[in-house]
């Protein structure tokens, strides 16, 4: 099998990265409406409280309104999703006519006609150089992924994550690490500069984390913490992997969605309920003695009890409260959209998840 990286993003990063852009003749700025940023361009200001296929549609046709040579999205992960999908209208009915029972949705291989440069304000989704988007189809939260979301150009510039609240920093340092971490421990060996670049990410984001965590917010380590978050992407780390070895992504996809909280609060809760189980050695979720190789990367001890300290030191211990009746409609969603021949829970029945949920849920 040859090893290939799948994203061609340019990523410019520095202190006044931003300046460096080229806008070309007829630019379009889409920004979240809540972001006080303002920009001497047309802009288009997208109201996130609510991102699904409408969203969706209406950005499409705004954008094509406007006719743009170079489309800018500067914002959070839900944000860039968006202008991801919307860049190209096809892209809104594939997603209605194939996303209503699976969780994934592969999409075909079309760009727009014009170039992308993204510039995220969040840290941690690496949604910037992705070549996959989040979007809401009725109830569900699909995944959508194709070659062709993934924009020409990124920015990371720690000026547009300035005003980001502590805690959102030291989760997206959290998901960067398990979107390392969980794919490596899901998947069979593979050696060389995957696995080598796999451990120097994960051993940065710790130290990046912990920085984080004694209150260090400053550019720089801001900047550091979204480089590294945006390299998980685009580097070797993630190549010849399971692409759906991180059972815990889907797990807490579900979770959150039913709950109504951020998914990294629910990832928080569910990922040591996963880990206890694959150190007791259901290999359904994992590899133990891969889970303890990446936890040598981090810190001394076992990884369930290892990664609670590390959750209360960085001030993430989840307190995640769900009624049984809740749990119950996340396990079905999860068995429906990820599970049965499908190959992202495929081995698991509903009422696994449900007692995953039902440990890591009060």
């Amino acid at each position: 099998m040859m090893l290939r990286r799948a994203c061609p993003t340019t990523v410019h990063a520095g202190a006044r990265a931003w300046r460096s852009v080229n806008l070309g003749r007829r630019p379009l700025i889409v920004t979240d409406a809540g972001l006080s940023f303002s920009f001497d361009v047309p802009t288009i200001r997208l109201d996130t409280t609510s991102t699904d296929l409408g969203t969706v549609r209406a950005l499409s046709s705004q954008i094509a309104d406007h006719a743009p040579d170079v489309l800018v999205g500067v914002g959070g992960g839900a944000v860039l999703d968006v202008v991801k999908l919307a860049g190209v209208p096809d892209f809104a009915d594939v997603l209605e006519a194939r996303g209503q029972r699976a969780g994934v949705v592969g999409l075909p291989n079309i760009s727009p006609a014009f170039r992308r440069v993204f510039v995220p304000t969040t840290i941690g989704t690496g949604a910037e150089v992705s070549p996959v988007a989040c979007v809401r189809i009725g109830v569900h939260r699909r995944l959508a992924i194709g070659n062709a979301l993934a924009p020409e150009s990124a920015v990371l510039d720690p000026a547009f994550t300035e005003t980001l609240p502590p805690v959102l920093l030291r989760e997206g340092v959290l998901e960067a690490l398990l979107r390392v971490v969980g794919p490596f421990v899901g998947s069979p060996r593979i050696g060389g500069l995957p696995d080598a670049e796999a451990e120097m990410l994960v051993r940065q984001l710790v130290a990046v984390g912990e920085r984080l965590a004694s209150g260090d917010v400053g550019p720089d380590v801001r900047l550091t913490a979204a480089t590294l978050s945006a390299a998980t992407h685009t580097g070797w780390a993630l190549v010849g992997r399971d692409t759906y070895g991180a059972k815990h992504w889907y797990l807490a996809n579900e979770l959150s969605t039913v709950l109504g909280v951020r998914k990294m609060i629910a990832t928080a809760a569910v990922v040591p309920a996963v880990w206890t189980r694959i150190m007791a050695g259901d290999r359904r979720y994992g590899d133990a003695g891969r889970l303890v190789e990446a936890w040598s990367w981090i810190s001394d001890g076992t990884p369930v009890s290892g990664l609670h300290s590390l959750l209360r030191r960085w001030d993430l211990a989840p307190s995640l409260v769900s009624t049984a009746d809740q749990r119950a409609e996340a396990s079905r969603r999860a068995e429906r959209s990820w599970g049965g021949r499908l190959p992202m829970l495929a081995d698991l029945t509903a009422a696994d998840v449900e007692e995953v949920y039902a440990s890591c849920s009060t």
